[in-house]
């Protein structure tokens, strides 16, 4: 991933915002929507590099697949619902957002249930 390309990008439109949001104000969330979306897709594609070493880690330890997809979606919900939540409050709707982290706390959730429950049900064969 090259960082400098991506810093350098989000400085441009940082800039570019704050000119459109003094000339034309309407313009500047779906400009800071845009831009976001950019930068992000430019993120993702180094993002395929983690995740295809975090299950190459897991095959050599030996480490349930479920358990490593579990972590990479928990981690995918928490930086989509930061994502989301910060363009939420950028258009100055901080309620709106604010109900995208709990919406993210309940899928982050039902995400780690299973994993609850193997660690549930291998706490009870060791109990009986």
């Amino acid at each position: 991933m090259d960082f400098l390309k991506i810093a350098l990008l989000a400085l441009l439109c940082a800039v570019g915002i704050v000119l459109v949001r003094q000339l034309k104000s309407e313009f500047a969330v779906p400009l800071t929507v845009g831009a976001s979306v950019v930068l992000l897709l430019m993120i993702c594609d180094a993002l395929y590099d983690v995740v295809y070493t975090l299950y190459n880690f897991a095959d050599r330890a030996n480490v349930d697949g479920e358990a490593i997809g579990c972590v990479i979606k928990v981690v995918g919900i928490g930086y989509l619902a930061e994502f989301s939540n910060n363009i939420c409050v950028d258009a100055n709707c901080k309620s709106v957002g604010d109900k995208v982290l709990l919406a993210a706390k309940v899928a982050i959730l039902f995400c780690a249930l299973p994993i609850v429950e193997k660690l549930f049900e291998t706490i009870v064969g060791l109990v009986v």
